[in-house]
């Protein structure tokens, strides 16, 4: 299992000379938009080509964060259509477990 970095929020900015990839800053960016409600369950999360213009990153590197999700159970891709954001299994149970302490 791949380690996701902490400390990018929403709004961070990717960093090239950074120790951590640049797919995987990105991927905890988008995990923090989907846990905050940024790109809500059922919802499209931006796609390769938007993905490069607001990172400014290369293709391949959007597409790698977009499989790295997938595989996390973040995100279902369907092909033509982009990735959407799914219930993860066990999210809820845990999200449930927190409210009543």
């Amino acid at each position: 299992m791949v380690d996701i970095p902490k400390g990018y929020g929403p709004d961070a900015e990717l960093d090239p000379e950074a120790a951590d990839p640049l797919y995987l800053q990105l991927a905890a960016v988008l995990i923090s938009r989907i846990d905050n409600g940024t790109y809500p369950l059922g919802r499209a999360v931006p796609g390769v080509d938007r993905l490069m213009q607001e990172f400014g990153i290369a293709r391949g590197t959007a597409r790698k964060t977009l499989v790295l999700l997938a595989e996390m159970g973040y995100v279902r891709t369907v092909v033509g259509k982009g990735s959407f954001v799914i219930a993860r299994e066990g999210a809820e149970a845990a999200k449930d477990n927190e409210s009543t302490g």
